[in-house]
């Protein structure tokens, strides 16, 4: 069993209610709250072990990454993330300095980006930590953006760069939360998404619920230096690590070859750059340096799987 094949069956068994307007399958969940006022929905888990190393890592960092991912959500949805419930299963006899360690880490995102931690529930366990943040969003007059809408002919563009988040990224990351809504204001992006999977993994998202292909270009692929930092360790390119490695929380749209020439023209989206196209059909290839066309197979983090 997978991750992505679980969530699918829950999916074709889900019944929506009359007020859902966007369901599973998505980075929010879109709910008519009023006339004019949606209500953004999102959830993040975080496991120690999984999604942190308390052995490597400080309980600040932990809270402020546990933020952090609920905030990118909301912001691949070209919204504004607004208030957040947590609840904590801290392991037995964790001390009250380090639980408010966890809390100054989520301030120092929530206070930021203007955000209220209005509830949630705290116990204790013989597990590891487990932190879960829900976040709420409001559209603020705008169009919640969804992975279904890439069209043929888009071109795809990426904010920052890729690849190697484990040397220590996947816990300093800065949510792309003022880019989304500046975008989804200014532009008309067909479809948006965090890159949490992987590149690869996750542009293959948008591509199942637009039911497109793509082509991506080796040469614009925006590798970063921990990917090449990384590669020396692991054996494997640059390359490979900025397409599958996960943890980027950066932004992944597609949008008309017109918007794609305004957007890259404005300079309100530092760092934003093309990375390749929207095409008829199915799957994902990639053109590489010699010019050869390649299908490649979506790689990155899943859990469930053997």
């Amino acid at each position: 069993m997978g991750e992505f094949s679980f969530i699918q069956w829950i999916r074709k068994r889900q019944r929506r209610r009359k007020g859902t307007l966007l369901g599973i399958g998505d980075d929010c969940a879109v709910i008519d709250v009023s006339p004019d006022k949606l209500c953004l929905i999102t959830t993040d888990m975080l496991v120690d072990g999984t999604h942190f190393d308390l052995k490597k890592c400080a309980m600040r960092d932990v809270g402020r990454k546990a933020i952090a991912c609920s905030i990118s959500d909301v912001a691949a949805m070209g919204c504004q993330a607004t208030v957040a419930v947590v609840s904590i299963c801290f392991p037995d006899h964790t001390t009250e300095k380090f639980a408010r360690e966890l809390y100054e880490g989520m301030w120092s995102l929530t206070d930021k980006y203007n955000i209220e931690i209005i509830g949630g529930d705290t116990i204790s366990g013989r597990g590891p930590l487990c932190i879960n943040v829900t976040m709420l969003g409001n559209d603020g007059g705008l169009k919640p953006i969804r992975r279904s809408g890439a069209k043929a002919g888009d071109v795809i563009l990426v904010t920052g760069e890729f690849g190697g988040s484990i040397l220590g990224k996947h816990l300093c990351f800065e949510p792309r939360q003022q880019e989304g809504v500046v975008l989804n204001k200014n532009f008309t992006i067909h479809a948006m998404i965090d890159i949490s999977d992987g590149l690869t993994a996750d542009l293959n998202h948008i591509l199942k619920e637009s039911r497109t292909g793509a082509i991506l270009h080796e040469c614009q692929i925006p590798i970063s230096q921990a990917a090449v930092e990384l590669s020396r360790k692991t054996g494997y390119t640059p390359l490979h690590h900025a397409l599958s490695d996960g943890e980027d929380y950066e932004l992944l749209l597609t949008v008309s070859k017109g918007q794609a020439k305004s957007v890259l023209a404005s300079g309100l989206i530092e760092g934003i750059r093309r990375i390749g196209e929207i095409v008829d059909g199915q799957g994902l290839r990639m053109k590489y340096a010699d010019g050869k066309i390649r299908r490649i197979r979506p790689r990155g983090y899943e859990h469930l799987t053997s």
